[in-house]
């Protein structure tokens, strides 16, 4: 008996472990099948890409489309830039060059991260061309960050511009207390006027509770400016702390003219005391007239906003005129706004300078003309011991060699709400590589500065960073295991 007992334990013991072994294996490490029917349209300025349905043992997620200037023939070869799909077969690639071919091919994805095995599909040309249907966004927006910036304020940032709803934009949010589940009550919805690209939405919200931990959710009422909603369930939501500070005051006061100086014999520097936004049409907010015959006046060609001797940027405005004389002339500023949205103010509003008869700029002016940003910014990227690694490479502007005196690399990981610096380059640099970087979604931004300080808006480029480097480790010590070898790669 007893040594029926020790045979039905063991039985059981072996069950158990079988059962265990199953629910391990269970774990999801199966990939998507190949993609394939892959098919091009060319767009203006874009492509249209589209292919079949790929299968999964449980069920495919999604797709990346990955394309590049260059064709990819050779195992292990990858494209340079990659686009997150979602769950769609069709899908447009907006933002490249007419006239330029491009190369594409796509793979599958599931819920655990598994991808195409090889890329399935031939990969497909496309040249877009200007004479092609417009190439149209369908990338939906998401909720970058959340921030409560008083108690009774939040700022949320979005991955692209949005557009709130006409109708109560205030019933598009919700809040509420992750503690208590308390909702906290959104009173009203704006854009902010100091984001020029207009990613940012401000919410006036019942008090706060300080630290108290919020999440906030955006509801499909939010689109982007090519009508594309927000996707319930992804990237939809942000967390934030709760604050008790006041409210900071509105500006209701209008931009001042502080000083007018000329730059050189067809140049003139009109400085503010806050940061202005030029109209559609810059040169009908400057009137030049000589301060002795109004009906004299010099033509704006032009006018570009720069920095004033604090380094405030867009607080002056280098207006670009006709041939100035060596006398006295009187400029008006008309419907200039600053950030506020309040125009410039009628007292404050005029200055004189003296007219300059040669070329030369007067010695007590500064250079407050940030140099040109770089051109043709391309990123590619490898994958060597554990970590990836970007090569960024562009071209610099032949007006720059005597203007630049760096060149500044900046690396931001939340969609570019901010920038870490992570070089400094000589002038004449055209290639930077970031490495040991992990899996994820980065923004690299090239600026160039000069002597004088004045730096560039810069150029940017996002690379998303796929989690197959880490999980081919993985597969490799599996290999003799699954039997296969998973990573992107080109069919034999």
């Amino acid at each position: 008996m007893k040594n029926v007992f020790s045979k039905l334990f063991t039985s059981l013991a072996l069950v158990v472990t079988l059962m265990s072994f199953t629910a391990f294996a269970a774990v999801d490490k199966d990939s998507p099948s190949d993609v394939i029917g892959l098919k091009g349209v060319a767009l203006n300025k874009g492509a249209k890409i589209s292919w079949d349905s790929a299968t999964d043992n449980l069920k495919v997620a999604g797709y990346q489309v990955h394309y590049d200037v260059k064709s990819v023939k050779n195992p292990g070869e990858k494209y340079a830039f990659i686009k997150d799909a979602g769950n769609v077969l069709t899908y447009n690639i907006t933002g490249l060059e007419n006239g330029k071919k491009y190369y594409f091919s796509v793979i599958a994805y599931d819920a655990a991260g598994n991808e195409s095995v090889n890329w399935g599909a031939p990969e497909v040309s496309v040249t877009p061309t200007a004479d092609a249907p417009e190439a149209k966004d369908n990338t939906a927006p998401q909720v970058s960050k959340a921030t409560a910036i008083s108690k009774e304020q939040v700022k949320v940032v979005f991955s692209e511009a949005v557009v709130l709803p006409k109708e109560k934009p205030e019933d598009a949010f919700q809040i509420e207390d992750e503690d208590t589940l308390e909702p906290l009550a959104v009173l009203k919805v704006e854009i902010d006027k100091d984001d020029k690209e207009k990613k940012t939405i401000i919410l006036s919200t019942a008090p706060q509770t300080l630290k108290s931990k919020y999440k906030l959710t955006a509801g499909i009422d939010i689109e982007d400016i090519s009508g594309n909603p927000i996707i319930s369930g992804t990237s939809d939501t942000a967390e934030f702390d709760g604050s008790d500070a006041n409210k900071v005051a509105e500006d209701v006061k209008g931009p001042e003219v502080v000083k007018v100086e000329p730059m050189d014999n067809t140049h003139v520097i009109v400085t503010f005391n806050e940061t202005v936004v030029l109209g559609i049409d810059p040169s009908q907010n400057f009137s030049i007239v000589e301060a002795a015959d109004e009906k004299k006046q010099l033509q704006v060609l032009g006018v570009e906003l720069g920095k004033d001797s604090k380094n405030v940027v867009d607080a002056s405005a280098i207006v670009t005129t006709s041939p100035q004389s060596e006398k006295k002339y009187t400029v008006s500023v008309l419907g200039l706004k600053d950030t506020s949205g309040n125009e410039v103010s009628a007292s404050k509003a005029t200055g004189e300078f003296v007219g300059v008869a040669g070329a030369k700029t007067p010695d007590n002016i500064k250079d407050i003309l940030p140099p040109k940003d770089v051109a043709k910014l391309m990123a590619d990227y490898v994958f060597a011991a554990g970590k990836y690694v970007v090569n960024l490479s562009w071209e610099n502007p032949v007006e720059n060699k005597t203007d630049t005196k760096e060149q500044l690399i900046y690396m931001s990981q939340d969609q570019g709400t901010s920038y870490a610096k992570k070089a400094s380059l000589d002038a004449t640099a055209t290639k930077y590589s970031a490495k040991d970087l992990s899996p994820g979604e980065y923004w690299f931004k090239i600026t160039q500065k000069d002597a004088a300080g004045n730096e560039s808006e810069g150029i940017v480029k996002k690379v998303t960073l796929a989690e197959t480097g880490p999980e081919l480790i993985g597969l490799v010590a599996l290999s003799t295991v699954l039997g296969r070898f998973a990573t992107k790669k080109k069919k034999k």
